[in-house]
Protein backbone atom coordinates (compact mmCIF):
# COMPACT_ATOMS: atom_id res chain seq x y z
CA UNK A 1 0.00 0.00 0.00
CA UNK A 2 2.82 2.38 0.89
CA UNK A 3 4.52 1.73 -2.45
CA UNK A 4 1.27 2.55 -4.26
CA UNK A 5 0.95 5.83 -2.35
CA UNK A 6 4.55 6.66 -3.19
CA UNK A 7 3.73 5.98 -6.83
CA UNK A 8 0.72 8.28 -6.63
CA UNK A 9 2.91 11.06 -5.25
CA UNK A 10 4.87 11.02 -8.51
CA UNK A 11 1.67 11.97 -10.35
CA UNK A 12 0.55 14.64 -7.88
CA UNK A 13 -0.03 17.07 -10.76
CA UNK A 14 -0.74 14.88 -13.78
CA UNK A 15 -3.49 12.89 -12.01
CA UNK A 16 -5.67 15.83 -10.86
CA UNK A 17 -4.97 17.69 -14.11
CA UNK A 18 -6.15 14.78 -16.24
CA UNK A 19 -9.24 14.25 -14.07
CA UNK A 20 -10.23 17.93 -14.21
CA UNK A 21 -9.53 18.02 -17.95
CA UNK A 22 -11.72 14.96 -18.53
CA UNK A 23 -14.62 16.60 -16.69
CA UNK A 24 -14.27 19.89 -18.56
CA UNK A 25 -13.96 18.13 -21.91
CA UNK A 26 -17.16 16.19 -21.23
CA UNK A 27 -19.02 19.46 -20.53
CA UNK A 28 -17.63 20.96 -23.72
CA UNK A 29 -18.56 17.87 -25.71
CA UNK A 30 -22.11 17.99 -24.35
CA UNK A 31 -22.66 21.52 -25.67
CA UNK A 32 -21.24 20.80 -29.12
CA UNK A 33 -23.22 17.55 -29.33
CA UNK A 34 -26.45 19.34 -28.37
CA UNK A 35 -25.87 21.75 -31.25
CA UNK A 36 -25.49 18.86 -33.68
CA UNK A 37 -21.82 19.74 -34.18
CA UNK A 38 -20.04 16.65 -32.87
CA UNK A 39 -18.25 16.24 -36.17
CA UNK A 40 -17.03 19.83 -36.01
CA UNK A 41 -15.38 19.44 -32.60
CA UNK A 42 -13.83 16.24 -33.96
CA UNK A 43 -12.26 18.30 -36.75
CA UNK A 44 -11.25 21.09 -34.36
CA UNK A 45 -9.36 18.56 -32.26
CA UNK A 46 -7.52 17.29 -35.33
CA UNK A 47 -6.72 20.87 -36.34
CA UNK A 48 -5.29 21.49 -32.87
CA UNK A 49 -3.34 18.25 -33.15
CA UNK A 50 -1.82 19.45 -36.43
CA UNK A 51 -0.77 22.68 -34.71
CA UNK A 52 0.83 20.78 -31.83
CA UNK A 53 2.74 18.55 -34.25
CA UNK A 54 3.86 21.63 -36.18
CA UNK A 55 5.17 23.10 -32.93
CA UNK A 56 7.06 19.88 -32.18
CA UNK A 57 8.57 19.94 -35.68
CA UNK A 58 9.73 23.55 -35.32
CA UNK A 59 11.27 22.80 -31.93
CA UNK A 60 13.18 19.87 -33.43
CA UNK A 61 14.32 21.81 -36.49
CA UNK A 62 15.59 24.80 -34.49
CA UNK A 63 16.83 22.77 -31.53
CA UNK A 64 14.57 24.53 -29.04
CA UNK A 65 12.29 23.27 -26.29
CA UNK A 66 9.47 25.82 -26.29
CA UNK A 67 6.40 23.95 -25.04
CA UNK A 68 4.38 27.16 -25.21
CA UNK A 69 4.90 27.17 -28.98
CA UNK A 70 3.02 23.87 -29.28
CA UNK A 71 0.08 25.26 -27.30
CA UNK A 72 -0.02 28.52 -29.25
CA UNK A 73 0.08 26.75 -32.62
CA UNK A 74 -2.48 24.19 -31.44
CA UNK A 75 -4.84 26.99 -30.41
CA UNK A 76 -4.18 28.97 -33.61
CA UNK A 77 -4.74 26.04 -35.98
CA UNK A 78 -7.87 25.10 -34.05
CA UNK A 79 -9.16 28.67 -34.36
CA UNK A 80 -8.46 28.75 -38.10
CA UNK A 81 -10.21 25.40 -38.43
CA UNK A 82 -13.23 26.81 -36.61
CA UNK A 83 -13.43 29.85 -38.89
CA UNK A 84 -12.84 27.79 -42.03
CA UNK A 85 -15.42 25.16 -41.13
CA UNK A 86 -18.00 27.84 -40.27
CA UNK A 87 -17.45 29.46 -43.66
CA UNK A 88 -17.68 26.19 -45.60
CA UNK A 89 -20.81 24.93 -43.84
CA UNK A 90 -22.75 28.20 -43.61
CA UNK A 91 -26.27 27.71 -44.94
CA UNK A 92 -25.79 23.97 -45.56
CA UNK A 93 -28.06 21.37 -44.01
CA UNK A 94 -25.69 18.42 -44.50
CA UNK A 95 -22.32 19.35 -43.01
CA UNK A 96 -20.83 16.05 -41.91
CA UNK A 97 -19.22 15.26 -45.25
CA UNK A 98 -17.43 18.63 -45.16
CA UNK A 99 -16.18 17.99 -41.64
CA UNK A 100 -14.96 14.53 -42.62
CA UNK A 101 -13.15 15.98 -45.64
CA UNK A 102 -11.40 18.52 -43.41
CA UNK A 103 -10.51 15.79 -40.92
CA UNK A 104 -8.91 13.65 -43.62
CA UNK A 105 -7.05 16.69 -44.97
CA UNK A 106 -5.61 17.60 -41.56
CA UNK A 107 -4.72 13.98 -40.89
CA UNK A 108 -2.86 13.80 -44.21
CA UNK A 109 -1.03 17.06 -43.46
CA UNK A 110 -0.03 15.75 -40.05
CA UNK A 111 1.37 12.56 -41.56
CA UNK A 112 3.15 14.53 -44.28
CA UNK A 113 4.72 16.82 -41.69
CA UNK A 114 5.87 13.81 -39.70
CA UNK A 115 7.43 12.23 -42.78
CA UNK A 116 9.32 15.45 -43.55
CA UNK A 117 10.73 15.50 -40.00
CA UNK A 118 12.01 11.96 -39.26
CA UNK A 119 12.99 12.87 -35.68
CA UNK A 120 9.32 13.62 -35.04
CA UNK A 121 8.18 10.03 -35.55
CA UNK A 122 9.12 9.06 -32.01
CA UNK A 123 6.76 11.78 -30.71
CA UNK A 124 3.74 10.72 -32.75
CA UNK A 125 2.59 7.90 -30.47
CA UNK A 126 2.55 10.33 -27.54
CA UNK A 127 0.79 12.98 -29.63
CA UNK A 128 -2.04 10.63 -30.62
CA UNK A 129 -2.33 8.04 -27.88
CA UNK A 130 -0.82 10.04 -25.03
CA UNK A 131 0.80 8.89 -21.80
CA UNK A 132 -0.28 10.59 -18.61
CA UNK A 133 2.55 8.89 -16.73
CA UNK A 134 5.18 11.02 -18.48
CA UNK A 135 3.41 14.37 -18.11
CA UNK A 136 5.71 16.82 -16.36
CA UNK A 137 4.71 18.69 -13.21
CA UNK A 138 4.76 21.98 -15.13
CA UNK A 139 2.50 20.59 -17.86
CA UNK A 140 0.14 19.22 -15.21
CA UNK A 141 0.00 22.60 -13.50
CA UNK A 142 -0.71 24.43 -16.77
CA UNK A 143 -3.43 21.98 -17.80
CA UNK A 144 -4.91 22.11 -14.30
CA UNK A 145 -5.14 25.91 -14.30
CA UNK A 146 -6.67 25.99 -17.79
CA UNK A 147 -9.17 23.27 -16.84
CA UNK A 148 -10.20 25.02 -13.62
CA UNK A 149 -10.71 28.37 -15.35
CA UNK A 150 -12.74 26.70 -18.09
CA UNK A 151 -14.76 24.75 -15.52
CA UNK A 152 -15.58 27.93 -13.59
CA UNK A 153 -16.78 29.71 -16.74
CA UNK A 154 -18.80 26.77 -18.05
CA UNK A 155 -20.54 26.01 -14.75
CA UNK A 156 -21.32 29.69 -14.17
CA UNK A 157 -22.88 29.98 -17.63
CA UNK A 158 -24.13 26.39 -17.95
CA UNK A 159 -27.82 27.28 -18.11
CA UNK A 160 -27.23 30.02 -20.69
CA UNK A 161 -25.06 27.76 -22.83
CA UNK A 162 -27.52 24.89 -22.49
CA UNK A 163 -30.43 27.14 -23.46
CA UNK A 164 -28.58 28.15 -26.61
CA UNK A 165 -27.60 24.57 -27.39
CA UNK A 166 -30.84 22.77 -26.66
CA UNK A 167 -33.53 25.32 -27.58
CA UNK A 168 -32.16 27.55 -30.33
CA UNK A 169 -32.10 26.10 -33.82
CA UNK A 170 -30.44 29.06 -35.57
CA UNK A 171 -26.74 28.19 -35.26
CA UNK A 172 -25.64 31.54 -36.69
CA UNK A 173 -27.55 33.30 -33.89
CA UNK A 174 -25.83 31.11 -31.32
CA UNK A 175 -22.47 31.89 -32.85
CA UNK A 176 -23.02 35.66 -32.52
CA UNK A 177 -23.70 35.59 -28.78
CA UNK A 178 -20.73 36.93 -26.71
CA UNK A 179 -20.98 34.08 -24.18
CA UNK A 180 -20.81 31.57 -26.99
CA UNK A 181 -17.77 33.26 -28.52
CA UNK A 182 -16.00 32.99 -25.16
CA UNK A 183 -17.10 29.35 -24.95
CA UNK A 184 -15.64 28.62 -28.39
CA UNK A 185 -12.32 30.22 -27.42
CA UNK A 186 -12.24 28.13 -24.23
CA UNK A 187 -13.01 25.05 -26.30
CA UNK A 188 -9.99 25.75 -28.48
CA UNK A 189 -7.71 26.44 -25.50
CA UNK A 190 -8.75 23.35 -23.52
CA UNK A 191 -8.61 21.14 -26.60
CA UNK A 192 -5.15 22.37 -27.60
CA UNK A 193 -3.81 21.89 -24.07
CA UNK A 194 -5.34 18.41 -23.81
CA UNK A 195 -4.05 17.28 -27.20
CA UNK A 196 -0.57 18.59 -26.45
CA UNK A 197 -0.21 17.03 -23.00
CA UNK A 198 -2.60 14.07 -22.94
CA UNK A 199 -2.99 13.08 -26.57
CA UNK A 200 -5.70 13.01 -29.21
CA UNK A 201 -7.27 9.77 -27.95
CA UNK A 202 -7.78 11.14 -24.43
CA UNK A 203 -9.23 14.38 -25.80
CA UNK A 204 -11.76 12.79 -28.16
CA UNK A 205 -12.74 10.09 -25.67
CA UNK A 206 -13.36 12.56 -22.87
CA UNK A 207 -15.37 14.82 -25.19
CA UNK A 208 -17.91 12.17 -26.17
CA UNK A 209 -17.96 9.07 -23.93
CA UNK A 210 -19.67 10.66 -20.94
CA UNK A 211 -22.12 12.50 -23.16
CA UNK A 212 -23.04 9.37 -25.10
CA UNK A 213 -23.93 7.31 -22.03
CA UNK A 214 -25.52 10.10 -20.00
CA UNK A 215 -27.83 11.07 -22.85
CA UNK A 216 -29.47 7.63 -22.75
CA UNK A 217 -29.84 7.38 -18.98
CA UNK A 218 -30.92 10.85 -17.80
CA UNK A 219 -34.37 12.31 -17.20
CA UNK A 220 -33.50 16.01 -17.17
CA UNK A 221 -30.62 18.45 -17.69
CA UNK A 222 -29.47 18.26 -14.06
CA UNK A 223 -29.23 14.47 -13.96
CA UNK A 224 -27.64 14.52 -17.43
CA UNK A 225 -24.90 16.89 -16.25
CA UNK A 226 -24.30 14.94 -13.04
CA UNK A 227 -24.08 11.58 -14.79
CA UNK A 228 -21.81 12.94 -17.48
CA UNK A 229 -19.36 14.40 -14.96
CA UNK A 230 -19.50 11.22 -12.88
CA UNK A 231 -18.65 9.07 -15.89
CA UNK A 232 -15.76 11.21 -17.08
CA UNK A 233 -14.20 11.94 -13.66
CA UNK A 234 -14.65 8.55 -11.98
CA UNK A 235 -13.76 6.74 -15.22
CA UNK A 236 -10.52 8.70 -15.47
CA UNK A 237 -9.63 7.90 -11.85
CA UNK A 238 -10.46 4.23 -12.36
CA UNK A 239 -8.38 3.99 -15.51
CA UNK A 240 -5.43 5.78 -13.96
CA UNK A 241 -5.43 3.49 -10.90
CA UNK A 242 -5.67 0.36 -13.06
CA UNK A 243 -2.73 1.56 -15.14
CA UNK A 244 -0.64 2.19 -12.01
CA UNK A 245 -1.46 -1.20 -10.54
CA UNK A 246 -0.46 -2.91 -13.78
CA UNK A 247 2.65 -1.17 -15.09
CA UNK A 248 2.33 -2.91 -18.47
CA UNK A 249 -0.91 -1.12 -19.33
CA UNK A 250 -0.75 2.39 -20.88
CA UNK A 251 -2.58 5.15 -19.04
CA UNK A 252 -4.76 6.74 -21.72
CA UNK A 253 -6.35 3.52 -23.08
CA UNK A 254 -7.06 2.54 -19.46
CA UNK A 255 -8.72 5.91 -18.86
CA UNK A 256 -10.87 5.48 -21.97
CA UNK A 257 -11.90 1.98 -20.90
CA UNK A 258 -12.55 3.26 -17.39
CA UNK A 259 -14.95 5.88 -18.72
CA UNK A 260 -16.74 3.27 -20.82
CA UNK A 261 -17.07 0.96 -17.80
CA UNK A 262 -18.52 3.73 -15.64
CA UNK A 263 -20.81 4.70 -18.51
CA UNK A 264 -22.11 1.15 -18.78
CA UNK A 265 -22.72 1.06 -15.04
CA UNK A 266 -24.83 4.22 -15.13
CA UNK A 267 -26.66 2.93 -18.20
CA UNK A 268 -27.57 -0.34 -16.47
CA UNK A 269 -28.75 1.48 -13.33
CA UNK A 270 -30.93 4.01 -15.16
Amino acid sequence: MSSFLELLSIYKWSLPASVFAAGVLSLIGAQWTARGQSAQIFVLSQGSSLGVVLGLALNIIFGTDLHALNLVLGFSLGWLTLLFSHRLTQGRSDRNHIYLTLFVLFLALTYMLTSMTPALESHMAAAYFGDLAVMSDLAGQIVGVIALLALAFILKNWKILSLSSFQLSNSSLIHRQPKNTAFEMLTLLVTAAAVQNMGYLFTIGSLFIGTSFAAHSSRDLKSYTQRMLFISVSGSLLGFVISLLSTNLPTVPCVILGQVVMGLMTYVKK
